[in-house]
């Protein structure tokens, strides 16, 4: 089936071998690929027998299909069911082509809570050209040729260079000139708004001018996308079908689909009750049955199920923020959240079963604390149920990638529960907790959090003796030791937003003492051998907060600097100052704080004679 075509594994895990030259069509493919790209499909729910029967007989749907070039915006409010009739498109166009026979099928779904390849416009690109590299290489020889002549002058893809939207997005529109020429194209892009608003709206052009500009051929052309309801997105009324005009059928099937296990004689009741005040949301839907389940188990009657059906809010923020309030456990529940919300990538269940255990208020001198404490849970199964009562089932595990391996990974149930929580559900957490705070300081205080767990994992003990060992940690060993090392200081800064107090972080450092500094990038240097961000020996604090503009962090350092007999221009392996490591990435703020002691040596030099204005020079930072 075409829905396949792009099967990652052949190329990604084929080995080549040494005696052969490898083939560039194949190594430029391997270049594109990336683990998760074809998984997101398979967290969506397919249709249920019964429902989207309507799609074929859509008088948008019909035009869409029968035109030469067309484009079809499913829309939808948050949870409306626009990721599943997009599936269902997606699969009738591969076994009923509205094309004919000769037809390439081209597919993406956006994943907001997953990778950063899975949201973006490059991950995009990268699968759309992947897919048509598999279906029909020699239109893509510029790209293949591209490829071949930067590694043969920059070097190793992913290593010395990158692939940049723009030049894929142009790769791709040059190659459907040719495709075009002998095969009619599908496109079928999901969840436009999960890469974000701007995003949406630029590829929603970019779509627009393809269809518009693409000239004449004999074969035709056609893009299928889903969104959510963005008014800046125009498109004319007679493109688009709107989910909550034409689901309240499909909700109904659902519903009884769902509640056909009842033993309550009038099921069709309840069901009715259900839908009648979904509003077209689906998400709402099974939220609800969910509790009517739950309910009829506990041996709940009629009367008792209908009442709660009316008291539910038919609003799905609203229904979020009534599970929120019934969490038992609100601390460790604001715990995982947190970590679910900003973790920069999706954790996997092992990875988030060490985080929870750690509270950086107090946090354990090592892994077998850890393993002692009562927040630890030592087996899956009772991990999954874990996430599910400490989320009251906003949040789920599903399987997706990790280096091409399949993992168990930890998300929420829909971009929805995200959104929520971001917007209000962690400063309904916070409040709950008995302290107020604006959403905006919700979430900073959430990375702030993150940032110390990070930093107390690091300190553990285990972690110093293997390192001191000199062996390279096995992941199952010390799974969360990447993300921590990797991570930490990504979420200081984002801490910093609203002007928290960076104290708490200094004490999980052990500052003034520099050893687990010292600690962290040995740990970095392991585990990042070929990143060119990897700190150097004889890096400090002080470097640290200046190259990434810690500015509250470092404030509160110079604030405690003469007292502790700090040396200001302290100097890792190259030579290089904090100054210097703030005027070259021009953090004119780091500057200034650090020109304000009156210590610094504006003319130090490193091991290349280079002092700190030589670096803004030549990055071009301006005083």
């Amino acid at each position: 089936m075409a829905y396949f075509i792009h099967s990652v594994a052949l190329i990604s895990r084929r080995g080549i071998p040494s005696s052969e030259k490898p083939d560039p069509l194949q190594e430029c493919q391997k270049s594109l690929a990336f683990p998760e790209m074809n998984s997101r499909p398979n967290d969506i729910d397919d249709a249920v027998d019964g429902t989207c029967d309507w799609l074929p007989l859509h008088a948008t749907y019909i035009n869409w299909a029968g035109s030469d070039r067309g484009l079809l915006w499913i829309k939808g409010k948050p949870g409306s069911g626009k990721s599943t009739l997009l599936k269902h498109v997606l699969r009738r166009v591969e076994t009923k082509p509205v094309m004919g026979d000769e037809s390439i099928i081209l597919s993406f779904f956006f994943h907001g809570r997953g990778s950063e390849l899975q949201k973006t416009p490059l991950g995009l690109f990268r699968s759309l050209l992947y897919q048509l590299l598999t279906r029909v290489p020699d239109s893509l020889s510029l790209l293949v040729d591209a490829f071949q002549h930067r590694c043969g002058t920059i070097g190793t893809v992913g290593n010395k260079w990158q692939w940049h939207t723009r030049e894929l997005r142009d790769f791709f529109e040059s190659s459907l000139l040719m495709v075009l020429e002998r095969w009619s194209v599908v496109l079928c892009v999901d969840a436009l708004d999960e890469c974000g608003e701007e995003n949406a709206v630029h590829l929603v052009e970019c779509f627009k001018l393809l269809i518009k500009k693409l000239p004449p051929t004999t074969s035709r052309f056609k893009i299928c996308f889903s969104c959510r309801h963005y008014p800046i997105l125009e498109l004319d009324y007679r493109s688009e079908i709107c989910m909550e005009d034409e689901n309240m059928r499909d909700i109904t099937v659902f519903v009884k689909t769902q509640l056909s296990t009842l033993r309550i004689s009038s099921a069709s009741t309840i069901a009715d009750a259900i839908t009648s005040r979904a509003l077209g949301v689906f998400m709402w839907a099974r939220l609800v049955v969910e509790r009517v389940l739950a309910l009829e188990r506990r041996g709940e009657g009629l009367k008792k199920i209908e009442a709660e059906i009316r008291r539910i809010p038919p609003e799905l923020d609203a229904l979020y923020d009534e599970l929120v309030r019934s969490m038992e456990d609100m601390a460790m529940s604001q715990r995982m959240i947190q970590w679910i919300c900003f973790s920069t990538k999706p954790l996997s269940t092992e990875e988030l079963r060490w985080a929870l255990s750690i509270d950086p208020d107090h946090p354990p001198k090592s892994l077998r604390q850890c393993q002692e404490s009562e927040d630890y849970t030592s087996d899956d199964e009772t991990m999954e149920r874990r996430i599910k009562t400490l989320s009251c089932g906003l949040a789920e595990t599903a399987w997706s990638f990790e280096q091409w391996n399949p993992i168990s990974i930890v998300q929420f149930i829909h971009q929805s529960v995200k959104d929520y929580f971001i917007e209000k559900g962690l400063s309904t957490l916070a409040a709950l907790r008995g302290s107020v705070v604006l959403s905006s300081l919700a979430v900073s205080r959430a990375h702030f959090s993150l940032s110390r767990a990070c930093i107390s994992y690091l300190a553990m003990e285990e972690i110093a003796w293997w390192i001191n060992d000199g062996q390279r940690h096995p992941s199952s060993v010390l799974p969360l030791m990447d993300y921590a090392a990797t991570s930490w200081v990504y979420h200081a800064k984002q801490g910093e937003a609203e002007g928290i107090c960076q104290e708490g972080l200094l004490q999980n450092i052990g500052w003034p003492s520099e050893d687990r500094v010292q600690l962290w990038v040995r740990i970095y240097r392991e585990v990042m051998r070929s990143s060119s961000d990897c700190p150097l020996e004889g890096t400090s604090l002080l470097h640290i907060v200046s190259r990434y503009k810690l500015t509250q962090l470092l404030s509160v350092i110079l604030q405690k600097a003469e007292k502790l007999a700090l040396d200001i221009n302290c100097r890792d392996n190259d030579g290089w100052t904090p100054l210097s490591r703030a005027a070259v990435e021009g953090h004119k703020a780091i500057v200034k704080l650090l020109l304000a002691t009156g210590k610094v040596d504006i003319d130090a030099s490193d091991k290349d004679g280079r002092t700190p204005l030589s670096h803004a020079a030549e990055h071009g930072h301006k005083a």
